[in-house]
């Protein structure tokens, strides 16, 4: 069983060769090396080191873009030494034939590169990403042919919403697995491309729980609790939030460390909530013993309808959208629309999701694992 706070979003820099005008991390061109960024024995001793003694098994590293950082391929053999599973969020450009073979001696088949598609209308695409689709598709190819596992990240925002069901169809034809990404204003200020209650309702969740392809944890995440203890063995009042596998919001199933090292519970609250500073705060008493973090996995004290819901502990509402929306990340999540379906609409998404989760969890087990589909 997977311990909480099993996976770490490591943006390791702000560097980056594109200065996308929505990125989250801020990140940007002439960004190399603030002063305040974390070094390669801070990364190694205040994070990665500790970090796998608390549980944590899966790390992604991620900037900017992180390949920049001249030491990024020792931070990679250091995380590999260790034992981790690695990832690495990465914009496509850095991934070179020389980059591909050079991460391939250093991690041999430990790696999975996630790679960003908000839309298959290249106009789109290249507006929100700065990259053309056709360039990731190439790549997807080329990385294919080395047998390296990738997923694709998938920015939900009102300037995708639309896009958003092809999308998904393209990346089923691609068989690769997906990752969704609510966007929130973190480093800009474009609040008006945040999706709403309806937005999610018509244009996103239908197609979330109809392409999940392997597995796909979703907020709002409509499963019986009694359904998850019976296939996870986990409940709330032992577990506090589901690890095995996590669903729903992952806040108490993973949290970020941003450049300059203040931890969040979710990448998307970096910059602008910290449980502590591991430059000088111990990352166990940060992820166990902040306020913020203990607070963040007691869902029965979140506000409003989350706190109050069915649902509490196998979704508990997304942190971010509270946060983004109302400005306190423990309140009910604006955007979910339970209230707002009828009682036989919400049964029928029970067992949709309920039958999704079963089908999962077998698979999971027959491999001998819960690990590489969900981590995705």
């Amino acid at each position: 069983m997977l311990s909480r706070f099993h996976t770490l979003y490591l943006e390791a820099t702000r560097n980056c060769n594109f200065s996308c005008e929505n990125c989250s991390a801020g990140s940007g061109k002439n960004k190399w090396k603030t002063a305040d960024e974390l070094s390669f024995d801070e990364i190694a001793n205040r994070i990665l080191v500790p970090g796998f003694k608390l549980g944590t098994r899966y790390i992604e590293f991620s900037g900017g873009e992180f390949l920049l950082r001249e030491d990024a391929f020792d931070l990679l053999a250091k995380a590999d030494e260790i034992g981790y599973r690695i990832g690495i969020a990465s914009n496509g450009t850095t991934l070179n034939d020389k980059t591909i073979r050079k991460l391939k001696s250093v991690l041999g088949d430990n790696i999975l590169i996630s790679l960003g598609i908000n839309s298959f209308i290249d106009a789109e695409n290249k507006k929100s990403r700065s990259l053309e689709t056709d360039k990731v598709l190439k790549l997807i190819e080329k990385l294919e042919k080395e047998y390296i596992r990738m997923n694709i990240c998938i920015t939900m925002g009102r300037h995708t919403a639309d896009d958003f069901e092809e999308t998904l169809k393209q990346v089923r034809k691609l068989q690769l697995p997906y990752n969704r990404i609510p966007f929130v204003p973190r480093n800009s200020m474009a609040a008006h491309r945040m999706f709403d209650k309806e937005i999610l309702k018509t244009k996103f969740h239908p197609f979330l729980r109809k392409y999940f392809h392997g597995y796909v944890s979703y907020v709002p995440f409509f499963l019986p609790e009694e359904i998850y203890r019976k296939w996870s063995g986990q409940s709330q009042h032992e577990s506090l939030v589901p690890t095995n596998p996590s669903v729903g919001c992952w806040c108490g199933s993973f949290y970020s460390v941003n450049p300059e090292g203040e931890v969040a519970p979710c990448p998307l609250l970096g910059d602008h909530l910290s449980g502590g500073n591991v430059k000088n705060t111990n990352l166990e008493d940060i992820l166990f013993h902040s306020e913020l973090f203990r607070k963040i996995i007691s869902r029965k004290h979140f506000g409003g309808k989350c706190g109050t819901c069915k649902f509490n502990f196998t979704c508990g509402g997304c942190r971010a959208m509270a946060f983004y929306h109302t400005g306190d990340v423990f309140g009910e999540d604006p955007t979910c629309f339970i209230n707002d379906i009828s009682d036989s609409e919400l049964k029928e998404m029970e067992k949709e999701v309920s039958g999704i989760f079963r089908n999962y969890v077998r698979l999971a087990k027959f491999g001998g694992l819960y690990s590489d589909d969900f981590m995705e």
